[in-house]
């Protein structure tokens, strides 16, 4: 094990007679530490970084984010990022209103993204459920194949547990495919077994096979997670949002935005409605947007820095690239700023687009290759009618005695022109 202890002192060492000098006491120490170590049966090293060794790794250019992170004075801070998201939530105006704010499913998968204790939360219940289910499963089949068939089975089982990221391990990959294989194996044995001690069985066991139907329950779920979008997010944080007009996106973004600001955790949001040149989207944003000095890779370089001193990945948010100028100059940048943001593990990168302008700036490929994951908004598609109560409630209308069907008031910004028309002509229902 290799220690670093990092101080901006350098260590004197004059070498004088009679005198111990900063060098020495360190020696000193190091040799004492070394030897408790050894008492302990293990062996450490301990390396000192003292100012010109930090100043030396500070001044490369690899560092360059890293050194204006921890040395400027008014950038990156709590306030910093909040005055931000306060002036892109200003500008959006009403597509933004948190009054009116429903809770959806796909907020998810920014949690996903940023790789916050809210993932892993979702992330364990699939897994201990998985496994719950699973282990009462092979409780019961112990009496019917065996112990040796069965601990083949708990072998498969112990292997997704391993392949399993747990929470507080950094930013490591989830291998999805390793997991896919090692549910593909469970999906098999418990296909022969249900073969053999059930279809084939002259015997009726309900409660057999309840817990078998139960056991293929857990791997469908559980297998609907690794496949879903969660852990392709978890793993590599580039996004597109697409979605109809209306249909909330501006406002799902503001709303993430300023929920991460509440909770103290860094956050940027950008409106496509501000790019208004072709200049290259980078120019653009240092100089009119953000109104930072340097180029992008000390940006970047600083937010990565600033992201892992939180221990939480920073979203870095452009909201309807499709508007402003953005349909003239984002096909022939987008790629480059994608390739940009890969190499900041500390970034997660959210742009949304109209759903009509996704093939005219979103190079087909990019999905094609997993290059970036695609989010479909769907607006309130699946609870128009929780939604419409909620909007009716918030506008005095009365609540109609069946629920509503039509597709249009699962978009939100018709379901919001409804409520506003209704309310205006001083009507109830």
């Amino acid at each position: 094990t290799k220690y670093y202890i990092c101080i901006p002192l350098d260590r004197q060492d004059p070498r004088r007679k009679d005198q111990d000098w900063f060098m020495d006491k360190w020696n000193k120490k190091v040799a004492e530490w070394t030897q408790y170590a050894k008492g302990l049966v293990r062996n450490i090293s301990i390396e000192y970084w003292g100012g010109s060794e930090l100043t030396h790794r500070l001044s490369q250019e690899n560092n360059a984010g890293r050194l204006h992170f921890w040395f400027s004075a008014e950038e990156f801070t709590t306030r910093w990022f909040s005055e931000q998201i306060e002036e892109s939530t200003k500008n959006l105006g009403k597509r933004y209103t948190p009054e009116l704010n429903v809770e959806l499913d796909i907020a998810r998968n920014f949690d996903a993204i940023s790789r916050n204790s809210d993932f892993y939360k979702v992330a364990h219940k699939y897994f201990h459920d998985f496994l719950a289910k699973l282990n009462k499963f092979t409780d019961r089949a112990i009496h019917y194949s065996g112990n040796n068939t069965s601990e083949q089975f708990k072998r498969w089982i112990s292997d997704v547990k391993d392949s399993f990221v747990p929470e507080g391990r950094g930013l490591e990959q989830f291998d999805i495919n390793l997991l896919l294989s090692h549910i593909d194996n469970i999906s098999k044995y418990l296909s022969d077994f249900e073969h053999e001690f059930i279809d084939n069985s002259d015997k009726k066991n309900d409660d057999l096979r309840y817990q078998v139907n139960n056991a293929w329950q857990a791997i469908s779920d559980f297998s609907d997670f690794i496949k879903g979008p969660m852990l392709k997010l978890a793993n590599s944080p580039l996004m597109i949002l697409s979605g109809e007009a209306g249909i909330g996106k501006s406002h799902l973004l503001a709303d993430i935005a300023n929920n991460r600001i509440k909770s103290r955790v860094p956050c940027l949001l950008l409106l496509g409605q501000n790019f208004k040149s072709e200049d290259s989207p980078w120019t653009q944003i240092l100089r009119n947007i953000l109104r930072v000095d340097g180029k992008e890779n000390i940006l970047l370089g600083a937010l990565n820095a600033r992201a892992e001193a939180q221990g939480e990945r920073l979203l870095f948010i452009i909201d309807a690239i499709n508007e402003g100028k953005g349909r003239y100059f984002w096909p022939d940048y987008i790629a480059g700023m994608i390739n940009q943001f890969s190499k900041y593990p500390w970034l997660g990168l959210v742009l949304s687009i109209r759903s009509s302008y996704e093939k005219l700036i979103v190079p087909k490929e990019f999905f094609d290759e997993n290059k970036i994951t695609r989010i479909t908004h769907s607006g309130f598609g699946s609870v128009e009618y929780q939604a419409s109560k909620f909007f009716f409630s918030q506008y005095g209308i009365e609540q109609p005695g069946v629920p509503i069907l039509h597709p249009e008031f699962s978009n939100p910004l018709f379901l919001k022109i409804f409520c506003e028309g209704l309310y205006r002509s001083g009507l109830n229902k």
